[in-house]
């Protein structure tokens, strides 16, 4: 019994590194540059189909209706008419959409902070002037 869950551990672990490696010739483009090894084949097809609105879309967001943006993480037609001529960041995807790992390397630390972000930010804010200080605040009342 031990043997045969082996087994199908390793033909899923198996077919799970496939699916991280093998890529579809579509994506070897500059656009998908950034993003390939990093996100999911899933988000590839998605961003994928939502280009080819960019075309129809362009930069008005009231054509594009911005969808993708709040259901899926993934750039809208709007968004991706930013990225026609060069890759698509993978910060502007949402990090569940990141690729994933079949270890758990890097899940031991169970603390996460922020304290080094916002001390950086507490100096930031000390250099700027009144209107800088003020706008600054805004920005982080909104997030």
């Amino acid at each position: 019994m031990n043997n045969m869950m082996t087994l199908q551990h390793t033909q899923i672990k198996a077919s799970f590194e496939t699916s991280t490696h093998v890529v579809g010739h579509v994506f070897k483009v500059t656009l998908y540059k950034k993003l390939l090894g990093m996100v999911s084949r899933y988000a590839l097809h998605e961003i994928a189909v939502e280009y080819e609105r960019v075309a129809y879309a362009g930069k008005n967001p009231s054509r594009c209706g911005c969808v993708m943006r709040n259901t899926h993480g993934l750039p809208c037609a709007c968004k991706l008419f930013k990225y026609v001529v060069s890759s698509i960041p993978l910060e502007i995807i949402h990090i569940f959409l990141w690729r994933l790992s079949f270890s758990d390397q890097g899940l031991s630390e169970t603390q996460v902070t922020i304290t080094e972000e916002m001390e950086i930010i507490s100096k930031r804010f000390q250099q700027l002037d009144v209107c800088g200080k003020i706008h600054l605040k805004s920005k982080l009342q909104l997030a």
